[in-house]
């Protein structure tokens, strides 16, 4: 496979994408338009995530435009190579947008200026926060178009002009890899990520357990407290986090705005309305 058989390779997959709905829950990932909403669910995670080890955590559930970029690697040219030439460790933290810039300047392929169709595009909008990425479709006058996951909550193409002052750089994959591959080499298929089967439940064996999540309120930080707005979120709930391409992220800390959210959803919900997120609560927000 040439250098230019790859690069079209990989435009041909993710523009098939383009039109693909963010899901509110696991219903209907398969699906273009199915369950729209903003849960932040998609097949692109789930692929993923059955890989095993590809991530350093399941990624369901979690902003998905990075993981876009690497489904679309990962389908056209298998998980190893895949993974491989966008320069990505096994467990990494690629999910992440500077994350996946850092392993590319890392490997000597980063740069901020001159792209090329296959280049994967990295865009800051607060205070030099790399937050969003794409993959280079065209360059043609001054403009680049890039298709793009989770803008808008879907699969779209945007173009800028190329001193756009968002676009913080690009990172531009180690083609040579698939210089000598063929497709029949790679087990790739159009727009499918290949040779990951479904997992196989283990049998329940032993006694049911329950789970006791932390009890939050206001004034709480950290992992706990990103988690539950992370799900706030995903069902319409501001929470007072900064918006990057559009969306909410959050901050991890429980102030006044995620405070109004827990209460609007117990309301919601005819649950006792007093900003605590304890076990009722919780329920509410991962079962309803």
């Amino acid at each position: 496979m040439t250098k230019t058989e790859a690069i079209n390779r990989v435009l041909a997959i993710a523009r098939k994408e383009i039109g693909y709905r963010e899901k509110n829950n696991s219903a209907g990932l398969d699906d273009q338009q199915a369950n729209a909403g903003g849960g932040n669910y998609t097949k692109y995670a789930r692929d993923l995530d059955r890989i095993g080890n590809y991530y350093n955590g399941q990624k369901q559930g979690f902003a998905w435009c990075d993981v876009f970029v690497d489904w679309c690697f990962v389908a056209a040219f298998g998980p190893t190579i895949g993974r491989e030439i966008i320069f990505q460790p096994k467990g990494s933290a690629g999910a992440g947008c500077a994350f996946s810039l850092s392993y590319f300047q890392q490997a000597g392929h980063f740069h901020p200026g001159s792209p090329q169709p296959g280049d994967q595009i990295f865009y800051t909008y607060q205070r030099g926060e790399v937050s969003h990425t794409g993959i280079v479709e065209t360059v043609s006058g001054g403009t680049v178009t890039a298709i793009e996951g989770n803008t808008s909550d879907m699969v779209a193409r945007r173009s800028y002009s190329i001193g756009d002052s968002r676009i913080a750089g690009y990172g531009t994959p180690d083609w040579s890899l698939v210089a000598s591959v063929s497709d029949a080499d790679t087990g790739a298929q159009d727009a499918t990520v290949p040779d990951i089967p479904p997992p196989t439940p283990e049998p329940i064996t032993g006694p049911a357990c329950s789970v006791t999540l932390p009890e939050l309120r206001q004034n709480d930080t950290g992992t706990p407290v990103e988690r539950l707005q992370t799900l706030l979120i995903g069902r319409g709930y501001y929470c007072g986090g900064r918006t990057f391409s559009g969306r909410e992220q959050p901050d991890g800390e429980f102030g006044p705005a995620t405070d109004v959210a827990v209460r609007d959803l117990q309301t919601s919900a005819g649950l006792d309305v007093d900003g605590v997120v304890g076990q009722d609560t919780w329920a509410a927000l991962i079962t309803t």
